[in-house]
């Protein structure tokens, strides 16, 4: 009898017979709010760095207090980022202030470092605001380089006098705006990213249940309106006909609502694809009577996020058909780069199954084609019957 296993493979053994359930149960859907919740800790988190940071500036500096503020967007208004040495409610009131007079603007305007008594601080806030220990005010720009020398920001401080403000301090302070601007714009990219992630992630969802759901509904629908056409017309045979097809497109639809909630809910772990195969192949060990040969050629394999998810995904449901469609004893994966052709490769010496007639798992099959497809790779199934399945994932490597 032939088998299409290669005879190198080396047997492990395994034990249990429940891979399908645990291999398609995926973590529990976070809550709705819980990216905002993350996004709000991390806020407050780099809230209270800036503000640790800016004690220490403080403290160096011989000052009173300090304040450290950006600019929004239509350059009109100081929003407060950090704040530390006044009151709270000092603090809450600084927290979006118009950016017009004072030294602060000038500041930011002229992208250089002001000074100047706290007189007009007072005017705009009134004088017991401040006390008198914060009688003097040096203020230094955040420039923003990347957007040709525009400034992001001020760096404030207050001093009880202008005696207490040493010559070099503007440049020293400089330096210290200069770094948080670097921090703040770590923070922001971050946060672009997330956003821009989120949005693709959407886009990815919509894209899916379009090309995997609405078309197969869409068809449904058509048979429909003709089987009611049919029953008008008393055409039992195409009455029968259109049933079919329904029935089979609904099954279709279910199959394919429970493949987008798995893909949706799965994330690539972070440690990357490397370690979420070595994981998937010990979870097939552990929950199957298989005996069961990884070999992975690739000693870096580092591939772009959305490759690592469908590469990942098409070797879970090849191994998730092994398990529950195969009846198999032998199996193995072999991932491979070969002229900067990326392969994965699992096979079985399970029944195998006649390529020409619809089977259990088929739809799996076609789903891990177009995942291929995302990717710019294809599937490749051999298989004959009584012969094991060969299924293999080719893709060129991404272009960096």
């Amino acid at each position: 009898m032939r088998f299409l296993m290669k005879p190198k493979i080396q047997l492990v053994g395994g034990c249990a017979s429940s891979f399908e359930n645990e291999m398609t149960t995926t973590p529990q859907p976070e809550s709705s709010n819980s990216g905002n919740e993350s996004a709000a800790a991390k806020s407050s988190a780099v809230a209270t760095l800036l503000e640790e940071f800016l004690a220490t500036i403080i403290k160096s500096a011989g000052a009173s207090a300090g304040i450290v503020r950006v600019l929004s967007p239509d350059g009109h208004q100081f929003r407060l980022l950090a704040c530390s040495g006044l009151l709270a409610e000092n603090c809450h009131s600084e927290s979006v202030v118009a950016a017009t007079g004072g030294v602060c603007e000038k500041s930011a305007n002229s992208l250089s470092p002001g000074m100047s008594d706290a007189d007009y601080c007072m005017s705009r806030c009134g004088e017991d605001f401040f006390g008198e220990a914060c009688k003097f005010v040096l203020a230094v720009p955040m420039e923003n380089a990347g957007k040709g020398g525009e400034s992001a920001g001020v760096l404030t401080l207050f001093f009880a006098s202008g005696e207490n403000v040493r010559d070099d301090m503007a440049r020293t302070l400089q330096s210290y705006a200069d770094l948080m601007l670097i921090s703040l714009k770590s923070v922001w990219q971050n946060e672009d990213k997330r956003q821009s992630d989120l949005l693709a992630e959407r886009q990815s969802i919509a894209n899916e249940i379009h090309d995997s759901l609405a078309q197969t509904l869409y068809f449904a629908k058509i048979r429909g309106s003709l089987l009611l056409e049919a029953m008008k017309s008393d055409n039992e045979l195409l009455a029968f006909k259109c049933a079919q097809d329904i029935e089979e497109a609904l099954e279709v639809s279910q199959k394919t609502v429970r493949e987008l909630v798995t893909h949706f809910r799965c994330q690539m772990d972070p440690k990357g694809l490397t370690y979420a195969l070595q994981k998937l192949v010990n979870d097939f060990m552990a929950r199957t009577n298989i005996s069961f040969k990884y070999d992975n050629e690739i000693e870096k394999l580092d591939l772009p996020n959305d490759y690592e998810l469908q590469v990942f995904l098409i070797v879970r449901e090849a191994l998730v058909n092994i398990a529950t469609h195969s009846g198999a004893t032998i199996a193995g994966l072999t991932v491979a780069c070969v002229a900067g052709q990326y392969k994965f490769v699992v096979e079985d010496n399970g029944g195998g199954v006649d390529s020409s007639i619809p089977h259990e798992g088929h739809y799996g099959l076609e789903i891990m084609r177009e995942r291929a497809l995302r990717i710019g790779g294809e599937v490749e199934v051999e298989s004959l019957q009584g012969l094991g399945t060969r299924v293999q994932l080719t893709f060129s490597a991404p272009v960096a």
